[in-house]
């Protein structure tokens, strides 16, 4: 099974009636979702139920069959199952199911986790090449048909990306639920969806999400109607026509946006009539504890289609921001919300790399005695140095570099200029013979063509040209071969 360490964080029971509406984890992300990208990579034995049912975001059914990784009976050592999660994170607890198991459910479970690789390869083990597997949660008891909500006092300080799920011995478990904070793609460059959970996002609150979770709304991929579980954020009739909805969410990093989009796919008919979106920036997880926070209206209130994407223009260069507000007229359904943008931290090293490149440019101008000031001469050209150079090369190959790509384009241009003067001397010595065969050459003889219905005219214009020949002199052949 691989080394596990000891040290473990203390966990409790953050609902034990099954019954509370909140709790400790109420505002954590499921990692172990198949919604945010999350998939059973192996298991040791899916004899009476596969173990991809682990992971799906729907509840429990009740079906022919099971919907629950069951293993075999009468296992002598014990059954595991390994899960890449969706997105790697620091975990918070976890929510093991074990509804519509009643005689099948595993007596004991224990939960580990590493950080490795995408599609790294498991053994026959259970084991991953490279990685040490650590322990999350203990060897403990769980029940029949119930949820067990257990949480750790303190989130790890680690981050994860597999977990196994090990039971002791054998039996089953319906789904697994790994909650968490997301860990964002430090690299993740460019424009990105600031409002996706895969970038860190989250819902903050809601006013309402009856008939729809309001973490649907930051999912990373498009809804669909195969999962109603998953379809969007939806909420109860209002009965009036001046109430409205809402819906906060935390942007993954500060940023500042470029696009917002409206989804309201799988929603044709209970969708609102019209949404707007209001953006602020504050260092609390939740806008409405500080009181200095203030909404900014970045996108107006806009009529909403159904079964449609809304893209919606809000480059706003100078005003980062941190949160976003979904409000929805009067009531109804959206799938998605996305916030398009730029990390304010990406930026901020852009800025600084582009300091750094001009502070060496100056140092790099002194030590060769020219001055930044005032453009490069052809006994020093200056040129732009990319950061990869100077950290590769020494001053001196630098210095040569520069010089060599001066030579360079001064070859070019020369070879351009010369060209171009080739082109001109080959038409000008064209032009030239033309004139030239024109004027020794004889004139051809013209043929007279004459139409049976002009035929007066045609006579009339023969006499005045025959008039007009008698009264042109000749050219001289020796004169024109002068010319």
């Amino acid at each position: 099974m691989g080394n596990v360490q000891s040290s473990l964080p203390t966990y409790y029971n953050a609902d034990p009636t099954n019954e509370a509406y909140t709790h400790s984890l109420s505002n954590y992300v499921d990692l172990a979702s198949s919604a945010i990208g999350a998939k059973v990579v192996k298991a040791s034995n899916e004899k009476f139920g596969l173990a991809a049912n682990l992971i799906k975001p729907e509840a429990p059914k009740k079906k022919k069959g099971f919907d629950a990784w069951v293993t075999r009976r009468h296992n002598p050592e014990t059954d595991w199952a390994v899960v890449q999660l969706g997105s790697a994170g620091t975990v918070a607890g976890f929510d093991i199911d074990t509804r519509g198991l009643d005689g099948e459910h595993a007596s004991q479970v224990s939960i580990q986790g590493c950080l490795a690789p995408k599609g790294s390869h498991v053994n026959g083990n259970g084991d991953i090449d490279g990685a040490e597997w650590e322990e999350l949660l203990p060897q403990v008891d769980i029940s029949a048909n119930s949820h067990h909500l257990l949480a750790l006092w303190t989130a790890t300080k680690n981050p994860y990306n597999y977990v196994r799920l090990v039971l002791h011995p054998d039996g089953g478990v319906a789904r697994l639920r790994i909650l968490g904070t997301v860990i964002a793609n430090p690299e993740a460059a460019g424009e990105i969806d600031l409002a996706c959970v895969t970038a860190g996002a989250r819902v903050v609150k809601a006013s309402d999400e009856k008939l729809g979770a309001k973490e649907n709304l930051i999912l990373p991929s498009r809804a669909t109607a195969d999962c109603a579980e998953t379809q969007g954020w939806k909420t109860r009739r209002s009965r009036s026509d001046d109430s409205s909805d809402w819906a906060i969410v935390r942007l993954g990093e500060p940023g500042f946006l470029t696009r917002i989009e409206l989804d309201t796919l799988t929603f044709d008919g209970d969708q609102p009539v019209s949404a707007s979106v209001q953006a602020c920036f504050t260092d609390l997880d939740n806008p409405e504890r500080d009181s200095e926070c203030f909404w900014y209206q970045i996108v107006p209130r806009i009529e909403l289609n159904g079964n449609k994407l809304h893209k919606v223009d809000v480059t706003l260069n100078d005003v980062p921001f941190s949160h976003i507000k979904l409000v929805i007229h009067p009531d109804g359904g959206v799938s998605r919300l996305r916030a398009f943008g730029q990390r304010v931290e990406e930026i901020e090293k852009e800025a600084a790399r582009e300091k750094a490149e001009a502070a060496e440019e100056a140092a790099l101008a002194e030590e060769l005695g020219l001055d930044s000031s005032e453009p490069a001469t052809d006994t020093e050209p200056k040129a732009p140095v990319e950061t990869k150079k100077l950290a590769e090369s020494s001053l001196d190959k630098l210095v040569a570099a520069k010089k060599a790509r001066k030579q360079k384009q001064e070859r070019k241009k020369k070879s351009a200029e010369g060209t171009k003067k080739s082109a001109e001397k080959e038409q000008f010595s064209s032009q030239s013979g033309e004139i030239i065969q024109s004027l020794t050459s004889p004139l051809p003889s013209k043929k007279r063509t004459r139409t049976r219905s002009h035929v007066e005219d045609d006579t009339d214009a023969s006499v005045d040209s025959q008039a007009k020949r008698s009264r042109r002199k000749p050219k001289s052949r020796t004169n024109a071969a002068q010319l």
